[in-house]
Parts: structure tokens; sequence; C-alpha cells
């Protein structure tokens, strides 16, 4: 019997060393697309490398690179480790993302900074908040917003913020949008091509366009004033107003000065006549404001009283506009700018001729000031139309448009609080000078505790807390994971860490079931026989997204339910004909049946798809595709026949020994019938140093040249996908398929162990074969093979006394079923691991990638994926690649972070970056190397 040496002798050691505070810059919300803002630049975080640890967790959408922050010293994570304590942001988290870093290790303090969006009682971040308190401890939360220090007059002002940047973009949206406007008016002006802010690299980009704009604008003016034959500018001439005095409007006075307009007093609006430049206006509070009875303005009374005033906007600005830009802060009890029945009543007597076409609402506040703004818009989708045609604009993340320089002037300003805040996790003292007010007037949790001016925020939280506990919040997440076995145990895990998870496990073995709940929140099983078509179709219908570890053909039935119910599926199973044929279906109800989301398929797909995106990044092409994966047992738990044990569907297992394969090797095709396949296997494969190994093709490899993007089959060299086991594997199941114990049609079973192989070798043989005569024939038909003698003894195939040490087999079925169950429930006994024994699994991919336009191959370069991974206690490694990245799939779909519809498996980014950092944070690396 092969030994191959141990794999935990593979396993690297790991020394770690840490400063006394670790500082951690968070990836954004990944459903915040356009969020690429940075609280702190690579340079500042070079400054802080002396005095703490760095962590950035990678992000591909950041203005700022990886890359960048490595060479300033911080290190590169896909998840902030447990050791981060102070954790920096801009917009506020994911909350399953706070629970998941404070549950990583409960006794780190630690501080939070972002714009959390909860001071002010918001109900949609109530859970945020929750987070930080009891039973979380040490848990502090500093929100930018707050950061305030006194001013030469003595007021406080805000120190980190955004409000120049807001302006600034806001007035080029602004810009953009007039243009547009005008167009549906028949006029082509020159803002037309003025492209939206976020298309220029730089804040001095974007500030060379608009004064192109200007330039292009005044030149068209003078051309139309000269030459009478052009046609006359009926429309009058532009007019963009501007609400509000503070950094808003002040970034968007400067783009203005930039786009070279004129500015004129709102007194002059109604004797405007068109001219060379853009006519800009800003519109101070008495403009538009005065008392109700007398008239007149008087700021301190307005806002001590403001139901004494109204707005006269609707007849003293806007039939003189043609843009607003509205950068004043309004609250509720102030009167409104315009009121809904404010613009009707401006529409009606403008007779479908206004002259106000467009408004940016920097503000966004929603039937705030203006009350017809009635929702947001997005980068994507800038633009909405209200009463009367008008366009506007009303998008909360404006300076993320210009992200590199709006990040670099925040994180100058944030600075000298984050050192503050390092320096104290270092455990200096509080001195309370201006920067340590400035940062306790922003504490709104302090060691897991609201701040006294935030203790009202309790109460919304506790009301919170109350919904949670009786159901009358929206609903969670309901994921229906269908069974119980092997790979469930890793699965089940994941989906408890999400709070925001309702996880039903349905099993046709209860006990199972209610093993892997243990009593824990959040997850409830249910006996479930799938057979029972009504009881399955009644529990899909009661969930968002199915995960099924079912065999795989049972997989149709769910998901022609998870179409009817409108609901997504999850597997880890190829995907057959049989459900390719749903594609269509799928799409037309707005399902997703997503299959290969295990190890293999699964990990294997995405690390390739990983590395294809470089290449083609890169400029290149494939011209050699080899990939090995399997697991195995550690060597402590190979001493049995295969050298193997079960640790996924032995079924499978033995399945796999049949399938037909097609591959391409040396520039040559090869089809291999699935009779043949363990014959014609692959008896040395050398890939990692000490591992005797083999292996043999894995089904049909032909369609991965499409399904990974390696071009043409014929361009190819190599194409290949096999399945690795221990050297002698291959033989001794081959000498099992010639007995029959591989065969697929059902036979009666006899009373004996013996007597099983002796029906399955008469089916197989074409002749009887009695009990009593088994060991000649079994003699005669394999040559006398002493390995394949001694394991079937192994396995009480023959009719002798039992193997030392082998386990008993267990009953023989009642029924008639085919001789491949039958073996496969016997291997499942008689090759389980022990309690102290571990599998591993073992991937590698192999490509050969030249430059795009090389021919004959010249500038071939290699490059690998390879992951070793290790079983333990708590699982083993086939369990935790298969019901991890299972699992990791189904989440992100649950939380609506995967677009593509129909029958497929994890080839699209949104699938696979995703699952492999995910995988990468609980230590299923797959390491690449380019060569």
């Amino acid at each position: 019997m092969i030994r191959p040496p141990t794999l935990r002798a593979l396993r690297p050691r790991v020394t770690m060393t840490r400063s006394l505070a670790t500082l951690g810059i968070r990836r954004e919300d990944p459903r915040r697309v356009w969020e690429r803002r940075s609280p702190l630049t690579p340079e500042a975080v070079a400054q802080l490398t002396d005095k703490a640890s760095v962590e950035v967790e990678s992000c591909s959408r950041r203005c700022f690179p990886d890359s960048a922050y490595a060479a300033a010293g911080a290190k590169i994570v896909p998840k902030l480790s447990k050791d981060v304590n102070l954790v920096l942001g801009i917009k506020e988290p994911r909350v399953e993302d706070v629970h998941a870093l404070i549950d990583s290790d409960r006794s780190v303090k630690r501080t939070w900074m972002m714009f959390s969006h909860t001071h002010k009682g918001q109900p949609y971040n109530t859970q945020l908040l929750s987070a930080f308190l009891p039973p979380s401890k040490g848990q502090t939360l500093i929100d930018h917003e707050l950061l305030t220090s006194p001013g030469k007059d003595g007021k406080l002002r805000r120190v980190a913020a955004f409000g120049w940047f807001a302006g600034a973009v806001g007035a080029g949206e602004a810009l953009s949008l007039t243009g547009q406007a005008l167009l549906r008016r028949g006029m082509s002006h020159p803002l037309l091509h003025l492209a939206r802010p976020f298309t220029y690299t730089s804040l001095d980009e974007f500030k060379a366009a608009l004064k192109r704009a200007g330039d292009a604008t005044e030149l068209a003016a003078l051309r139309k004033a000269s030459d009478p034959s052009l046609t006359p500018d009926t429309e009058g001439p532009v007019v963009i107003g501007l609400t509000g005095a503070g950094n808003v409007s002040t970034g968007s006075r400067d783009m203005l000065d930039e786009a070279g307009v004129q500015w004129v007093d709102w007194t002059q609006l109604p004797n405007l006549k068109p001219g060379p430049k853009i006519y800009a206006c800003a519109l101070p509070p008495y403009s538009y404001l005065q008392r109700k009875t007398v008239g007149g303005y008087d700021r301190i009374e307005y806002y001590a009283h403001p139901d004494m005033y109204e707005s006269t906007f609707t007849e003293r600005i806007a039939p003189y506009i043609t843009t607003l830009i509205h950068g004043a802060g309004w609250q509720e009890g102030f009167p409104r700018i315009m009121t809904n029945a404010d613009m009707d009543r401006y529409l009606a007597e403008s007779k479908g001729k206004q002259k106000m076409i467009a408004l940016q609402d920097v503000t966004c506040d929603v039937e705030g000031a203006l009350e017809f703004m009635n929702h947001y818009t997005t980068i994507d989708e800038p633009v909405f139309e209200g009463p009367g045609g008008i366009l506007i604009g009303s998008t909360d993340v404006l300076p993320t448009e210009l992200p590199a320089d709006s990040s670099t002037y925040f994180s100058g300003r944030l600075m000298p609080y984050v050192e503050r805040a390092v320096e104290q996790a270092n455990g200096k003292p509080i001195v309370n000078d201006d920067i340590d007010q400035t940062l306790e007037r922003a504490r709104i949790v302090s060691n897991s505790e609201l701040g006294e001016k935030h203790e009202w925020l309790q109460e919304n939280v506790d009301k919170w807390r109350a919904t949670q506990s009786v159901g009358l919040l929206p609903q969670k997440k309901k994921v229906l994971l269908l069974g119980s076995g092997l790979v469930a145990g890793p699965a089940v895990e994941v989906f408890l860490k999400r709070p925001d998870v309702q996880l039903v496990i349905a099993s046709n073995n209860l006990a199972e079931a209610e093993a892997l709940a243990r009593n824990r929140r959040n997850v409830s099983t249910r006996s479930l026989d799938v057979s029972d078509n009504a009881a399955l179709g009644e529990a899909v219908a009661g969930a968002d997204v199915i995960v099924s570890l079912l065999p795989a053909p049972m997989h149709v039935q769910v998901a022609r339910h998870c179409i009817a119910n409108g609901r997504h599926l999850v597997t880890a199973s190829y995907v057959s004909p049989e459900m390719k044929e749903l594609d269509a279906e799928a799409k037309a109800k707005d399902v997703l049946l997503l299959g290969e989301c295990g190890l293999d398929p699964g990990i294997d797909s995405m690390a390739a798809m990983r590395i294809m995106e470089r290449v083609h990044k890169e400029g290149k092409k494939v011209v050699s595709f080899v990939s090995w994966c399997g697991g195995l047992p550690e060597a402590s738990a190979s001493n049995v026949p295969l050298a193997y044990k079960f640790s996924w569907s032995p079924k499978a297992v033995l399945t796999a020994s049949l399938n037909d394969a097609e591959f391409k090797l040396n520039g040559e095709m090869h089809k291999v019938r699935g009779q043949d396949l363990l014959r014609e296997h692959f008896p040395d494969v050398k890939l990692w140093r000490g591992l005797a190994l083999e292996g043999v093709a894995n089904r049909d490899s032909l369609p991965y040249a499409e399904k990974y993007g390696l071009g043409s089959v014929r361009d190819l060299r190599d194409l290949f996908r096999g399945t690795l086991r221990y050297q002698g594997f291959s033989h001794l199941m081959d000498r099992f398929r010639a007995l029959g114990l591989l065969g697929t049609e059902k036979i009666e079973v006899a009373g004996s162990w013996p007597g099983f192989l002796a029906a399955s070798m008469t089916l197989a043989l074409g002749r009887e074969v009695k009990e009593e005569d088994l060991l000649a024939v079994v003699e005669e038909t394999t040559s006398a093979d002493e390995e394949l003698l001694e394991a079937l003894q192994y396995f009480s195939l023959l009719p002798s006394k039992a193997a030392t040490g082998a386990p008993a087999p267990p009953a023989l079925p009642k029924m008639p079923q085919a001789p491949i169950d039958t073996f496969a429930a016997l291997l499942s006994k008689k090759l389980a691991y022990a309690n102290d024994e571990h599998d591993a699994v073992l991937l590698h991919h192999a490509f050969k990638v030249v430059p795009a336009g090389s021919s004959d191959w010249v500038g071939e370069q290699t490059v690998t994926a390879s992951l070793l991974c290790t079983g333990d206690e708590r699982a083993s490694a086939m369990s935790t690649t298969v019901g991890c990245t299972l699992a990791f799939a189904a989440l992100r779909v649950a939380d609506g972070l995967v677009q593509v519809r129909g029958v497929t498996g994890p080839y699209t980014k949104d699938v696979w970056a995703g699952v492999l950092d995910e995988l990468e944070h609980i230590g299923v690396k797959v390491k690449e190397r380019w060569v």
C-alpha cells in the first residue's frame, strides 16, 4: 500500500508581529458602487506606519490603488483582522460587517470613525447604532460629521467635510444638466458638450473643461450676434441661481467662476438680456424670504420665529432663472422655497413655457425646501423628470465624482484626529487640548455607552430591538438549506454569523439537521422528503434563496419550484443539460439558478477567472491551461484500500470514475470513454514535492475555453482538467468496475456482502457467479490481483474473516438498487474518517500565456494558482471548501450583489471576486505565481 508523506508537513509556519495599535481602513460597502473615496491617502498612511500597524482592505474601486498603500507600508488584506482597534471609513459600513469584526475578538476595544448617519436618530441606521451598544463591549463611534472646532467667532465649525467638493461637483452636474434641458427645448447650447465631473481624472482637468465650456459659450454668442441669419435665441439668457452661503455654495461658486459666468445681483434678474456669457446669481435668503405681514427679512428673527416668514421664490426668482443649484440647508418647521402648490401655480402661470428647466439639489433633502424634489438620483441615473418636465438631479455622493482630490483634502483635515486616536490607542493619556475636545464632541458612543448628548438615541435603539424580537422589522434574508450531509456544517456556520439571515435547514434526517442547528438563534429545522413535491414547493416559497446540497439529479426539481416562486437557487453541482434547459424560463422570471459553487467545480473556476481578468487586462492570451484538483486523506489516514477516505458524497466519487472525458494535450485532441477512464489515467503527476499523485481526466474540458475566456480551442496547445488521487487508486477502482461494483442497473441483493459481489459480477460478466465460487472467479477474472483481494476482504466482500481493524459493514439494502449505490454505502462506512483523522484539498492551475500579438508562442510566461487546505478538528477541508464557498455565494445572491440571471456558474466577477475574498478571510487562499 502506497503511503504518501504527510500533508501537515506542508503547512507554512507563520510568525506574526503586531504594534500596540492597529489601524484599519475599511473597504466601503460594495453596494455603494460609486463610493471611491478613502479617509486617508497613501501619503498619510506612510506618516502613521511608525506609530501603528496599518491594514487596508483590498478594493479595486478605491481611487488610490492597493499598490500605493502597500508601498506606503500598509498590509493589504481581504478583511480587517481581529487585531484592528481603530477602524476608518467614509460612509457607514454594512451592519453584518461590523458584527463580524466585533465578534472576531470581543476582547479588543475598537474605535470606529465614519459618517455614520446615526446622530440625528436616522431610523434606517438604528440597527447600525445598536451594533456598538451592549451586549457589545469596548466599542467607540466617532462621527466625522461631528468633528467640530471653534472658529474665530467662537462658533463651532466642522473640521473635516466634503461640502466644498459637493458644491463643486454639483455645479458641474448642473451645467451639464442645463445643456440637456436646453436641448429638450430645441436649443443646442455649448453646455451640452460639457462632460459630467466623474469623467475627469482630477479637479484641475475638470476646471479646464469648465473654462473650455465657458469660452465656447462666449464664442457661440458672439457669432450669433454678428450673423443675423442665425436663429435668434428665443429662450433668453441662460441664468444660474445659487442658494446657500456655506462650503457647498462656495464650491459651486468657484466652479462657476471657472466657467467664466457673469455674476449679477438678484435684483437685476427681470432685466437681463442675452449676452456672450452665462449669467449667475447668488440668492441670499432675503431675496426669496420675507415676513408674511409687513415684509422684510431679519436673520435672527427668522431663525427664532420661522413661522412668521414665507417664501416669495415662485414670484421673485423662478420666472427668471434657467437652473437652480440648491445648497442651502433646511429643517422641518421652516418655510419651503417652493411647495408643490407653488410649483403647480408657477407652471400654470407659465403656460408650459416656464424659464426654470433644471435643478441640481446638492442638499438632497427629499421633499424638503423644494417639496417637488421627491427622490434621490444616483451617479448611474443622475436625473429624473419633475413637474413641467424640469430635469432634477439629487445625488448625495457628489464628492466621489472627484475621488482623489476630495479624499486628499479630507485626509489632510482628518489626519490630526486620526494621529491622536492612534496615540491614545497606544496608551497615551487624554490631554484635553483642542484636538481631544474635538474628538470628544464627535463621540456618539464611548466604550459601548451613548454619550450624554446622545442618550436620547437609546429609546430609538430599544424600540428597534423590541420590534426585532416581535418581527415588525423588514423581513430578514431567508435562506433554505436543503440537505444536512457531510459539507453542511461549515455552510451553516457562515450563514449564522450573519444576524440578518434566517436559516431553515430542511432534511429527511431531522436529527442530523437539529444537530447542525444546536438550538442557536436565527435557525430552525424541518423534516422534508424531497419526493413530496407539495412540501418541497411550500419550503421553497418561504425562502429568498435556496441552497441545495441534494444529489445533483434532484436539483432540476428544486429549480422548477424556484422558478415558479421567483426564488434564487445556489448549488455546488455541475450545471447539467437538464438544468441548462431551464435558462430561458429562469431569465423570464428574473431568477438565478447558480451552480458550480463548491470546490471542483467552484473555487477552481473562480481562481481561473481571477487570473484571466489580469491576462486580458495585460493584453495577453492563453496558449495552455492544465488544471488538477482533488480531495485526499492525510498520510496517517491513507493506509486503507484506495489510499482514500470519504469527506464528500461517495456516490459522486464513484460516478466521476465513469464519466466520458475529452481534452487537448500537446496539440492533440483526446476522447476517453467512461469505461476506459481509469485505465487511461495519468500515473505520475508531479505537483507537490514528496506527494505520490496520479490523476484522471475530469469530464469534458473543452467548454472551459469559452467559460474562462481562454480563446479558441483550436489555438490552445493544452486544455485539460483532471482529478487528483494517490497512486494506486485508479488501478484498484478499475478492478472494482470490472467486477460490476460500479454498475448502474438495479439488482436483487443476496443475504450477505459476498452475495452482493456475486450478484454484481453476474450482471457484469454475463454469467452466473455463485457465492461459493466467488474467490475462484475473482482470481480468474483479475489474474489473482493480490491488492484487489486484500481490498475485497477489507470491504467484507469475500467469504472470509474480516480484515483486522476494518470497520464492520453496514446493513444490506432491503430493496433492489444499482451496485454503485450499494457499493457507495459500503465505502462510506468502511472508508470513513475517524475523529482524529483529517483530510486535505489540493488545487493547481498552470497557465501558459504570451503577448496577444505573439505567434508561435514567443515570450511564453507561466502562471500558476495553487491551494492546499487541510482539515482540522472543526471541519474537513472538503466541507470547508465546498460548504463555505456555497454559503458565501448564496449570501452574495441574497444581498443583491449578483446581477446575472438564468442558469450559470460562477463566471461573473460579482460572484467570484467576492467569494474568493471571503474565502481568504477564513484562511482558504489560492496563491498565484507569475513567473
